[in-house]
């Protein structure tokens, strides 16, 4: 969270009574330039997984999302839905799948620019591909990052996408619904 965000948040959780006056003082520092890009990733993968489950009217029981954020952009949407994993154009209601083709897919290279650019002015690397997970029942969400300096950067895309999705068609037959936890990733 940035410093002005973080500042703003602890004033209103002081004009609400949630916190003491004397604990501005500890919100007085800056991040630096790493953690103010992973906290601008940490918000956009949040703002990414609301609209994922919000185009599909709330109506999913897990919510997963490939991001390849390298030069061919792209969001690859998948649900858990009835206790079975579906890509989102497998979706029965058309207004859903019209809104996730038309409103969703196309941000891709806008996020993966934003996202990176923050990471190339921090002198970090940037992130080759994200996995985002989402649990309905428990409002758990997870996240786990392929940065552009790993080995398994130069992995297809299709590899990883069909290899998470079939670990995950398995693993989600034992993985109760309320389970708060992970499933897993790949690579």
């Amino acid at each position: 969270m940035g410093f002005f965000n973080r500042l703003f948040k602890k004033i209103e959780d002081v004009n609400t009574g949630e916190a003491n006056v004397a604990e501005l003082e500890d919100e007085f520092y800056v991040e630096s330039e790493i953690e103010e890009a992973k906290d601008f990733w940490v918000e956009m993968a949040q703002n990414i997984i609301v609209n994922v489950v919000k185009a599909a009217n709330n109506e999913v029981e897990r919510a997963f999302i490939l991001i390849n954020m390298g030069e061919q952009a792209s969001f690859d949407i998948f649900y858990q839905v009835d206790g079975s994993l579906i890509m989102w154009h497998q979706l029965e209601d058309s207004i859903i799948k019209e809104k996730i083709h038309r409103e969703l897919l196309p941000q891709a290279p806008d996020v993966a620019s934003a996202v990176n650019d923050k990471f190339v002015q921090a002198n970090h690397p940037k992130i080759s591909y994200a996995e985002l997970q989402f649990e309905w029942e428990t409002k758990a969400w997870f996240s786990h990052v392929i940065w552009d300096d790993d080995e398994n950067a130069n992995l297809e895309k299709e590899e990883i996408l069909s290899k998470w999705f079939n670990t995950l068609s398995e693993e989600i037959k034992t993985q109760p619904l309320d389970s708060d936890s992970k499933l897993s990733w790949y690579p």
